[in-house]
């Protein structure tokens, strides 16, 4: 295992809505004796640990752990990507496709990571421009997107990649995900599943109204730039970055969708393989039971 640098402060983020992520922060707090460690407000204030830190001084860590499961590391992705700090997953969730370590692990694994034996692995990030109701960029580590909100109606997409018109859509949305978002959204509406060490953005129509639209494989340095249209003025075209961050569209408009010059960092004690992970959580290819054998 590559050896990183030796860590003296430890930021957390979690959260706090379940109380098995509160229990953990307590365990978490006594094997964290020997460095500093800074919390974020909202798990702070539920474990009785203080008031807490703000996302900014986060970002003075030398590493974060998060509790949670895969939205939780979602989230401090987006909200700590500026800093430049690994972030260090404990799976109290169902899937755990991005966390590294068990509830169980973290006597054994935390001392040892403390002391510089872990490795960063990079993941790209997106980001969403949609200038006629924001002004910010919207920042993503999986996916954006636009979808046609409460109403019954489909809606009509256009699609360009880089300036080229790629089609017309008549679908409930469309998805633009990263190859980490590959195995999220996008893959449940059958979506192909990209290595994330790929530089690329998989689109999927949601339900397209013909047979002939199928998921598009584009390259990161490509803008996507997507006009949508709805024919219902009363419920509005949704747009969604992770799952998690929900805006509600004009009746019509654009989102452009470009690589982000941020990247997530992800601290990693195992040597497991991405297809390692794909193996165990999606239960691909056991081995014939000896009573299949011949």
């Amino acid at each position: 295992m590559a050896r990183s640098s030796a860590i003296n402060v430890v930021g957390v983020f979690a959260d706090p809505r379940k109380s098995s992520v509160v229990s953990a922060a307590h365990r978490l707090k006594s094997i964290l004796h020997s460095v500093d460690v800074l919390w974020a407000k909202d798990i702070s204030q539920s474990a009785g640990f203080g008031e807490g830190v703000s996302a900014a001084e986060l970002g003075n860590a030398d590493i974060i752990i998060t509790l949670g499961g895969d939205g939780t590391m979602l989230a401090a992705a987006r909200n700590l990507a500026q800093y430049e700090v690994p972030i260090l997953g404990v799976n109290m969730g169902r899937l755990g496709f991005l966390t590294d370590l068990s509830p169980e692990e973290l006597g054994t694994a935390l001392p040892a990571i403390l002391s510089g034996e872990y490795w960063v692995e990079e993941r790209m990030m997106l980001q969403a421009e949609a200038n006629e109701i924001l002004d910010e960029t919207l920042l993503g580590l999986n996916e954006v997107t636009i979808e046609k909100g409460g109403s019954p109606r489909i809606i009509h997409l256009t699609v360009y990649v880089s300036g080229c018109l790629v089609s017309h859509i008549w679908a409930d949305g469309i998805i633009t995900a990263t190859p980490t978002g590959s195995t999220a959204y996008s893959m449940a509406v059958g979506g192909a599943i990209l290595s994330p060490q790929m530089n690329a953005f998989i689109i999927t129509a949601l339900a397209p109204y013909t047979l002939a639209i199928r998921p598009l494989i584009v390259s990161s340095n490509d803008v996507v730039e997507i006009h949508y249209d709805s024919s219902d003025p009363e419920k509005l075209p949704h747009l969604t970055v992770d799952g998690q961050t929900t805006l509600e569209l004009l009746q019509e408009g654009v989102v452009i969708i470009k690589k982000s010059p941020y990247s997530a960092r992800f601290a990693k004690y195992h040597r497991r393989s991405f297809y390692d992970v794909l193996r165990t959580k999606l239960g691909w290819g056991p081995p014939p039971s000896a009573s299949h054998s011949t």
